[in-house]
């Protein structure tokens, strides 16, 4: 019996040695630490610490806004760094005409021209435009205006000016890429079936600024359906515009719209297989391929002094 007391004492000492030889020494100064920022952060701490909390905490009033974001798109941050306008060049060439002088019941002389000339040209006798224009010789000058005849001479000028080639549509995104044309195509959902494209597909990133095609009044603005986030514009000569699958769209209803304004952004709202601005062009109530469009010029005159108001 005291054999066995012996050797259970011997036992327990080589435990309680063994714990304290190859305990960590990291184990217990973790644990004082922790006990001593416990007590301290209570004390001095605690009023900082909520400052804190509170500072970098979600604004109650803009969580919903927060949830709306795409990936690294954000719909509030983007329509913050849209443009308001982008510069669009309309002239395509301009042509300046000189100012003409044209006769009127009467000839020009020209270089190399005779009374000889003139009067087969006219089928008349020298003598007779001798005496239609006070003539004592057969002398005449290059520019004279002689009279051919027994009407009165006169002369019409025209004043020059210049005549600008301008384009009418321009391209709703600048960098997009045609991704599918007007007319019949694959449907993307459903490669097996073969449907009508009713306008124009531009493929450009989130964000992408889309712009007025053309100057006019905003007429729609909203969701659409399968178009998703729409803006229609309505444009002078019964022409119509549709912006379809934006991401964002920053005019209203009723806005007065020119070329190059920043009417939204690129996106994939509605039905859509990726980020595409979805164009299309109305004439007088009837679809037309918008890359026709596109290619329509306008001329415009202008008289010798004055500009062109409205070159973009």
């Amino acid at each position: 019996m005291l054999i066995q007391f012996w050797i259970l004492i011997v036992f327990a000492i080589t435990v309680i040695f063994t714990s304290v030889a190859f305990a960590s020494p990291f184990d217990s100064f973790e644990n004082e630490l922790k006990e001593y920022i416990d007590s301290e952060s209570g004390q001095y701490y605690e009023g900082e610490d909520s400052q804190i909390k509170e500072l970098f905490s979600p604004d109650e009033e803009n969580a919903d806004e927060t949830t709306k974001s795409v990936g690294t798109y954000s719909r509030v941050s983007s329509n913050y760094k849209l443009p308001s306008h982008i510069q669009i060049a309309r002239v395509i060439s301009t042509t300046v005409i000189k100012p003409t002088t044209t006769v009127v019941g009467g000839y020009k002389v020209k270089s190399k021209d005779t009374l000889s000339t003139i009067a087969r040209r006219y089928k008349m006798k020298v003598e007779q435009i001798k005496k239609l224009n006070g003539l004592k010789g057969d002398l005449i000058r290059i520019g004279q205006v002689l009279r051919i005849n027994s009407t009165k001479t006169t002369t019409s000028t025209m004043a020059g000016g210049t005549i600008y080639k301008m384009k009418v549509f321009a391209l709703p995104v600048l960098t997009g890429k045609t991704t599918s044309r007007f007319g019949y195509r694959r449907d993307p959902f459903n490669p097996s079936v073969r449907n009508y494209h009713s306008g124009l597909d531009l493929s450009a990133p989130v964000g992408t600024p889309v712009i007025a095609s053309a100057e006019g009044v905003v007429e729609f603005k909203g969701r659409n359906g399968g178009y998703g986030n729409t803006v229609i514009i309505r444009h002078k000569g019964g022409y119509k515009t549709i912006y379809a699958h934006c991401s964002t769209t920053v005019v209203e209803v009723g806005d007065f719209v020119k070329m190059g304004k920043v009417i939204g952004s690129v996106g994939r709202t509605g039905t859509a297989t990726g980020a595409h601005l979805h164009f299309e062009v109305i004439y007088k109530g009837k679809l037309i391929d918008p890359e026709k469009a596109l290619r329509k010029i306008e001329i415009v005159t202008t008289k010798p002094g004055t500009t062109l108001a409205n070159k973009s």
